[in-house]
């Protein structure tokens, strides 16, 4: 069973799970600066290799994000995102103002597994730049 881990991704790392998750890829450098901003990360490793992660991003006073949540597939099934996501709150509701907006984007069927930590459906946008 994967172990939570202090040691953050490399930047390979950190691409390569997002892909094999089935999430967008990022250039290096944009990975980068992104590991860069973190919050608050949770990382599990299966021996060396980055087997789950998720992260909080954003200014820690009025606004946070959620994001990055990620399991390899060949671990999914197992519980593993529920743990990232309690670590990522536990975190959250001891660290952040009680004010802060933490916010997260969602695809079904993993808006099941937000819901279970109070998080619902509010209006929002986005728009990547390219």
């Amino acid at each position: 069973m994967p172990d939570f881990s202090d040691r953050s991704p490399s930047v390979a790392e950190f691409r390569a799970l997002r892909v094999a998750a089935g999430l967008s890829d990022f250039s290096d450098q944009a990975a980068k600066t992104g590991l860069a901003a973190t919050l608050y990360g949770v990382w599990l490793r299966d021996g060396d290799r980055l087997v789950g992660m998720g992260r909080i991003v954003g200014d820690g006073g009025c606004f946070a994000l959620v994001t990055d949540v990620a399991v390899h597939p060949e671990h999914q099934g197992r519980g593993l995102g529920r743990r990232i996501v309690a670590r990522l709150m536990e975190w959250a509701e001891a660290e952040l103002p009680k004010s802060c907006i933490l916010s997260l984007i969602a695809d079904p069927p993993a808006d099941k597994l937000y819901q279970q930590f109070g998080f619902d459906y509010r209006v929002g946008m986005g728009r990547t730049l390219e």
